[in-house]
């Protein structure tokens, strides 16, 4: 495709707690918006489907007209397609996007892309400015690649032979790696969410102090488990509580860090595994938890032994965004994975199996 004449495609991203629109040319970013709902979420201590669904439908308009304004498009007809999320994430929430993105394409008679959430974050390292410059640094990737994909909802590594063809070879099993963080932040009663608040805390916190498990260290496989770590953090810290009192808040940073640290190894203990086995020329972590500070330095130290570049995404770009939807979209759009007909649109809540 010719650079000079790259699309512009307008993202929606609604998978969860996070009202998102971007728009995109190419591969660069002109325009990133994300509402954020943690203020309505925090008192509950997670996301209320009911909740996130009626944020959405409050918020997307707005979103979508500053996405255009700063973006400098006057028009929508300028854009040459629309992209969504269209899982996975919860039902009532892709619902408020879905139905969205269906009615700009019908009515500006634009083709629509659906994207996988998960292929968002897989390929949002690789989201440039509206230079055209990588965001942290430049960047060179050599196929294939191994990329961890690690969020509130998925962990899973992923075998990248070419954009558009993966191989899943793990997923978590239960609890992912961020549920694992919020949930043993509302045991700490640190609220939500909670894999910031732990991170920062880590800070001050000793990672030795008090030994976690590594769930499924050594087995067989690529796969990953979080739920044992979370019920041992369960019977700890009340054990914890009962014997400190008063005190327990003392040794919140030591707590935060242990579970990091345990995190983490989880993590690199699967992905290492996979490294000397299939010799990739490059990695890439994303999601949500790809912003964690310790995650990313054990990683890279881990990664300059084999000699193999590893890549994260801008900070903003981890969590939840549409910007890395669009991204994905323009790949597609390459590929011509498009949308044109109203038959085709209309099918874009109900494609039955969730697949990059």
């Amino acid at each position: 495709m010719n650079n000079t004449h790259l699309p512009k495609i307008l993202a929606i991203d609604t998978s969860c707690d996070d009202t998102s629109v971007a728009i995109l040319e190419g591969d660069k970013v002109l325009s990133s918006i994300v509402s954020s709902q943690n203020d309505i979420h925090r008192e509950w201590g997670g996301v209320v489907p009911s909740l996130a669904k009626r944020a959405h439908q409050e918020y997307i308009q707005p979103c979508i007209q500053i996405a255009l304004k700063r973006a400098k498009i006057k028009n929508i007809k300028q854009l040459q397609a629309i992209a969504v999320t269209y899982g996975p994430g919860l039902a009532p929430s892709l619902e408020v996007g879905i139905f969205q993105a269906k009615q700009l394409s019908l009515e500006n008679n634009l083709p629509l892309i659906p994207v996988n959430h998960m292929e968002g974050h897989l390929l949002s390292p690789l989201l440039k400015n509206s230079k055209g410059n990588y965001y942290s640094k430049i960047i060179t990737t050599t196929l294939p690649w191994l990329v961890l994909v690690v969020s509130g909802g998925h962990t899973e590594i992923v075998w990248c032979k070419k954009i558009g063809t993966y191989e899943v070879l793990g997923r978590t099993l239960d609890d992912a790696a961020g549920e694992a963080f919020d949930k043993v932040a509302r045991m700490l009663d640190l609220g939500y969410p909670g894999g910031v608040v732990i991170s920062h805390l880590s800070k001050q916190g000793n990672p030795e102090q008090y030994k976690l498990p590594r769930p499924m260290s050594t087995s067989n496989n690529y796969d990953f488990s979080f739920s044992g770590l979370k019920t041992a953090c369960l019977y700890q810290t009340n054990d914890l509580k009962q014997q400190l009192g008063d005190q327990f808040a003392d040794i919140i940073p030591d707590y935060c860090a242990s579970l990091q640290e345990a995190i983490v190894d989880s993590l690199l203990i699967k992905f290492k595994r996979v490294l000397k086995k299939r010799k990739p020329k490059t990695a890439l972590v994303g999601g949500g938890v790809s912003a964690n500070l310790r995650l990313r330095k054990k990683f890279r130290q881990t990664l300059k032994k084999y000699n193999i570049p590893i890549y994260f995404p801008y900070q903003k770009f981890c969590m939840d965004n549409a910007a890395m939807i669009g991204l994905a979209a323009f790949h597609k759009y390459k590929r011509n994975e498009i949308y044109t007909t109203a038959e085709d649109i209309n099918k874009v809540d109900r494609i039955p199996n969730l697949t990059y």
